[in-house]
C-alpha cells in the first residue's frame, strides 16, 4: 500500500481536484490511502462514498505543519511508503502506482533493511533537491518522523534530502511526474494558507541551518548504524 500524506486547510475544492486526480489515474485505487489532516475550525464534509480510500483525522490548528500534520499522519499510515504531498499535488502519469511498486522493489531487493528515499520528476520545480519525496515506513520507523518536527513549515524537504543522500539511499524515478500548483510559478492563488506557510518559514531564519548542523548528523549516524546493524544479523 502506498499511503499519501497531505494536511489542508480552507481548500475543499483542492480536496475534491485532488481525489479526482487519484482516482483516474491510479490503476489500483484499493492500495491507495489519501490521509487528510484537517483543523477543527475547518470543517467541511468529505463525500462518504470515497471512504475505501480517503481517511481524514480533525485536530486543533497548530503551527507545526510538520510535527503535527505531516508526522500525525505518518503514524497512522499502513503504507510500505510515505509520500508527502500538498492538496496542490496533481500526479501526471497514468498507472504511477505499478511503475512505483516495480522501481522500489527493484531497488530494495540487495537492500533487506528497506531504508531509502525516492523522488520522482517534479514539472517545472527549480528547487536544488526534490519537494515531495517519498520514504520507506522502516525509515520512518528507524528515525519516528517523516518530515523535521523542528521547523514549522516550508524546509524539511531539503533536511530529508540531506540525510537520505548522507545515507547514500536515494532513488530517482523520473518516469513518474508530478505537478505542484503553487503561486511561486502562477498556477494557484497567493491564499491565506499559502500566506501563513511562508510567514511561519521566515519566522527564524536561521532554523533551517541549525537543523542541517545539528540534526541531520544525527539522523544520518542512526541510520548507518541501523543499517549496519540489520545486514549483520540478517
Amino acid at each position: 500500500m502506498i499511503s499519501i500524506l497531505c494536511p489542508s486547510r480552507g481548500r475543499p475544492k483542492n480536496i475534491e481536484q485532488l481525489r479526482e486526480n487519484i482516482l483516474n489515474i491510479t490503476y489500483d485505487i484499493y492500495d491507495i490511502e489519501l490521509l487528510l489532516k484537517l483543523d477543527t475550525d475547518d470543517l467541511y464534509k468529505l463525500d462518504s462514498r470515497y471512504d475505501y480510500f480517503i481517511k481524514s483525522y480533525i485536530g486543533d490548528r497548530s503551527p507545526y505543519l510538520n510535527r503535527d500534520y505531516y508526522n500525525f499522519l505518518a503514524k497512522k499510515a499502513k503504507g510500505q511508503y510515505l509520500w508527502g504531498w500538498g492538496d496542490d499535488c496533481r500526479v501526471e502519469t497514468k498507472n504511477w502506482d505499478i511503475i512505483l511498486y516495480q522501481r522500489i522493489e527493484e531497488y530494495l531487493k540487495d537492500k533487506p533493511d528497506r531504508i531509502a528515499y525516492i523522488s520522482v520528476n517534479e514539472e517545472g520545480s527549480k528547487a536544488k533537491h526534490p519537494c515531495f519525496p517519498l520514504i520507506t515506513k522502516e525509515a520512518f520507523q528507524v528515525l519516528g518522523e517523516y518530515h523535521c518536527s523542528e521547523l514549522l513549515s516550508w524546509g524539511s524537504d531539503r533536511i530529508l534530502w540531506e540525510i537520505y543522500n548522507g545515507v547514500g539511499r536515494t532513488l530517482h524515478i523520473p518516469e513518474i511526474s508530478i505537478k505542484h500548483l503553487s503561486y511561486h510559478d502562477g498556477s494557484a492563488p497567493f491564499d491565506e494558507t499559502a500566506k501563513s506557510m511562508k510567514e511561519r518559514f521566515f519566522r527564524n531564519p536561521n532554523a533551517h541551518n541549525f537543523v542541517s548542523e545539528n540534526i541531520v548528523p544525527k539522523h544520518i549516524e542512526k541510520l548507518k548504524t541501523y543499517i549496519k546493524e540489520f545486514n549483520k544479523n540478517a
